[in-house]
């Protein structure tokens, strides 16, 4: 990933729920203009570990904020 890209989802990150959904919306969106592009099983394979970890994580900070 690029500087650039990495530095947008860092601000992505910085936004309130309500506006990332927003965003995350147009962004969708707007992918309806890119040409039909099938991924490589390894990436699928590396954006679902991904995906997984941070649901983990997110559940488990939940749990943490919940116990305490």
């Amino acid at each position: 990933m690029t500087e650039t890209a990495s530095q947008l989802l860092a601000t992505f990150e910085t936004l309130p729920v309500e506006e990332q959904h927003e965003v995350l919306a147009q962004m969708l969106r707007r992918t309806g203009d890119f040409p039909v592009t099938f991924l490589a099983d390894d990436a699928l394979t590396d954006i679902a570990d991904q995906l997984f970890q941070s649901l983990d994580a997110e559940e488990a900070d939940g749990e943490r904020t919940n116990a305490g």
